[in-house]
């Protein structure tokens, strides 16, 4: 399970609950075993994460990027020759649409400024799910295997 990016999520939620020995006894709590020195090994890349510590971690902050990270997996098409500067460039425009919405809704332009009317949470709504998509597509670009990528090989 753990590729590089999986990695650093896993010691992102090892740092978040407050360090590897904190971590073990998360892990201890919930599963009945765990120590400092396979979670530290679980951070560096030197033994598997167990979908049993990421499952730990995530509960205990509740907050789920390895959950979301292997769903996101399904259905997904991983194409290492996707043009990510033309992806740069739409993802930079559909951030500033999704903002220049919000800013308009509170804005003085609006005809309630304290709160977004209905008309404004619409189009608010597009310009963020657009955003959503945008970023989601550079996830998957950026986590395509590079060509001549072998399994088993380089992760």
């Amino acid at each position: 399970m753990a590729d590089r990016i999986t990695m650093m999520m896993f010691r992102g939620l090892v740092e978040r609950v407050g360090g590897v020995e904190a971590a073990a006894a998360v892990i201890e709590q919930a599963w009945g075993a765990a120590s400092k020195g396979t979670v530290s090994k679980m951070c560096t890349g030197q033994a598997e994460i167990t979908l049993a510590a990421a499952i730990a971690l995530e509960e205990a902050l509740r907050v789920y990027p390895i959950t979301t990270r292997l769903f996101e997996r399904i259905g997904q098409d991983f194409s290492a020759g996707t043009d990510l500067r033309a992806m740069t460039a739409r993802l930079a425009q559909d951030s500033g649409c999704a903002v220049s919405e919000l800013v308009m809704g509170f804005s003085g332009a609006s005809s309630d400024p304290e709160r977004l009317t209905e008309d404004e949470r619409a189009r608010v709504n597009v310009q963020a799910r657009r955003l959503r998509d945008d970023c989601d597509a550079v996830i998957a670009a950026t986590e395509a295997p590079l060509p001549g990528f072998q399994k088993g090989r380089g992760a």
